[in-house]
């Protein structure tokens, strides 16, 4: 259910975005003179040339609309560049066609250029001041989306943390139930005042979602659940035809083909810079471990890749024969396991574990091949050995530094929700949900959050 503030900041975005057009095309002009970058043969009046880019402004309305520029669905300004960049190349490509098949005698192709680089940037930075005045409203109370979230796992209470700590989402908890409460939804309703609600179990019955899903439509809220296992598998379906019978073709990932050839590049490249700049701290971490406890300073544990195994790489940050006690400390505490007063730990390794500093010489392993920098954490040998089917799932391609477990709670999640979220990634992988996990990583290492 959008809010009628949604709906305005939507509609701001067309007069908001011809403007931008229009400023672009003014600039150039000026610049194109103002500079002189190539001798002057033919001066056309400003207002002839500014007459002609009011008439094309219809066309540049149309343009972005077909490219999708004004769905109620904002995915904020930096997922939509791309979307902007095609959409004005686009129109572009198309004035010149007008032009070319009108004759019509054109006072600069220098112009063009500039326009066109030029209303990439205004229309970036007009939609960029938008986003900021409606997040401006959203820490002031207006337009948020009061939510009641279902659910009391550690992804729930991950996702009410995030939605609690970032007003720029513009959502704001109202109430938190377990499935249990489902039943009391409507009293629920009726003290807690909501606009959408939120399912952060995944595992709910099918029943339970369903009696939601009536609910919601029965007192028109806005519905979002955390797909399940199915859904998940369900995201790269095809439709194919066998002996003229339809079929559906469930597709595992989208890092098969040229999807893992440009993320294997990537990360030789990525790996190659983030050791250059990261290795006078790497050396200093080195001196600090050889001098503050016995043993090597690095640990070479054995894990689980895609299709071998391999010695990943990392600073020590335990006691030496801290091994021995991982397998008691699996049977009492479950796979994947995090202690955050983990008695192995040394004075020094603490600190690098907070930080994430133990981790920077894995870069060699993204460089080698056997990590990737974005990806499922890899497991231990003796961990997989006790995976279900359903968690295998997660040894379906190349294990990374970091990846979605890492920005949606870290050592607050269950296994199972790490599970559920490489499986996400798993099947919803592309470059820019990487470059967006990336981007997440930096920012969970500097404040710390979830780390152990």
């Amino acid at each position: 259910m959008k809010k009628r503030s949604e709906l305005f900041f939507t509609i701001a975005l067309i007069p908001v975005d011809l403007i931008m057009v229009l400023v672009a095309f003014i600039l150039a002009y000026k610049l194109r003179f103002y500079f002189n970058l190539v001798p002057i043969t033919y001066y056309e009046p400003f207002e002839s040339y500014f007459r002609f880019i009011l008439y094309t402004i219809p066309l540049w309305f149309v343009v972005f609309a077909a490219n999708g520029l004004y769905s109620t669905d904002r995915r904020g300004v930096a997922r939509e560049f791309g979307k902007i960049c095609v959409s004005v190349s686009a129109a572009i490509a198309l004035l010149m066609v007008g032009i070319f098949l009108t004759r019509i005698y054109f006072f600069s192709r220098l112009v063009i250029g500039l326009a066109w680089i030029l209303t990439i940037l205004t229309v970036l930075a007009g939609r960029y001041i938008l986003l900021l005045v409606q997040r401006l409203l959203y820490r002031r109370g207006i337009g948020v989306h009061r939510v009641i979230v279902i659910g009391n796992n550690g992804l729930a209470k991950a996702m009410v943390k995030q939605l609690t700590e970032d007003k720029n989402l513009g959502y704001k908890m109202v109430k938190l139930i377990d499935k249990e409460g489902i039943e009391k939804l409507e009293t629920i309703f009726r003290n807690n005042p909501a606009d959408d609600i939120l399912i952060a179990d995944a595992d709910l019955d099918q029943n339970e979602v369903v009696k939601v899903s009536n609910f919601c439509r029965e007192h028109n809220l806005g519905f979002k659940a955390i797909p399940n296992l199915f859904l998940v598998q369900s995201a790269h379906a095809s439709m194919q035809t066998l002996a003229g019978i339809p079929v559906l073709e469930f597709k595992r990932t989208q890092l098969d083909g040229w999807g893992r050839i440009i993320k294997r590049i990537l990360d030789i490249i990525g790996s190659l810079i983030l050791i250059i700049l990261t290795s006078p701290f790497m050396l200093i971490v080195a001196i600090l471990v050889k001098l503050t406890s016995k043993g090597p300073i690095l640990y070479r544990p054995e894990r689980v890749g895609l299709d071998k195994n391999f010695v990943m790489y990392k600073f020590r940050t335990m006691h030496e024969n801290a091994e021995k006690l991982h397998e008691a400390y699996i049977k009492k505490y479950g796979n994947m396991f995090k202690l955050k007063n983990d008695p192995r730990l040394t004075s020094v390794g603490h600190f690098l574990r907070k930080t994430s500093l133990d981790e920077l010489p894995q870069f060699f392993n993204v460089l080698k091949g056997d990590m990737s920098l974005i990806g499922p954490r890899p497991p231990m040998p003796e961990e997989v050995a006790r995976y279900s089917d359903f968690q295998k799932r997660r040894l379906g391609v190349k294990p990374g530094i970091s990846g979605m477990w890492q920005v949606s709670g870290r050592s607050e999640l269950s296994f199972d929700e790490w599970v559920r979220l490489d499986a996400y990634y798993i099947e919803h992988w592309s470059l820019w949900l990487d470059f967006v996990i990336f981007l997440k990583t930096i920012w969970v290492v500097v404040k710390g959050r979830g780390a152990c």
